[in-house]
């Protein structure tokens, strides 16, 4: 199961390159990310990172209000409508997600997209009911070579 870092940040110079500069020392890769305004000057910075659990504890070491959230991750075709059939496949699931974002992996070949819904036990019940399942984790963070089939 993939986990995205969520991170309460405040809306100022510096904040979000503080962020950056915790992750690097701690030698952590950023895989994908989001960066959310809510209100009254704060946001929320989503994160895809190659050693979640690890970013999660320096960001909290460091004064940031950081948590770990599970999320769904899918391998899609990087072509025009490639994105609209996995959601096809969503929305005849069920599944209604809070946010979701994406990256190319192979350009014109495969995409991933992470879905962060409000249950992940039933959205995942949902999914693999309709042969629609989350990959690996090592593909969602890049830590190895393997294909994404």
């Amino acid at each position: 199961m993939a986990y995205q870092v969520s991170i309460f940040l405040e809306n100022k110079t510096g904040h979000f390159e503080r962020v950056t500069r915790v992750l690097r020392e701690n030698h952590i890769n950023i895989r994908s990310m989001t960066l959310t305004h809510t209100v009254s000057g704060w946001g929320i910075f989503n994160l895809l990172v190659n050693q979640p659990q690890k970013a999660c504890e320096a960001l909290q070491d460091n004064g940031f209000s950081a948590t770990l959230r599970q999320v769904l991750a899918f391998g899609m075709d990087d072509h025009p409508g490639g994105l609209d059939e996995t959601l096809v496949q969503l929305a005849r699931a069920g599944v209604n997600f809070l946010n979701a974002y994406g990256r190319v992996l192979e350009d014109n070949k495969r995409a991933l997209l992470i879905v962060d819904v409000e249950d992940y036990e039933l959205a995942l019940e949902q999914v693999t009911a309709v042969d629609l399942y989350p990959l690996a984790d090592e593909l969602v963070y890049g830590v190895t070579s393997k294909k994404i089939s």
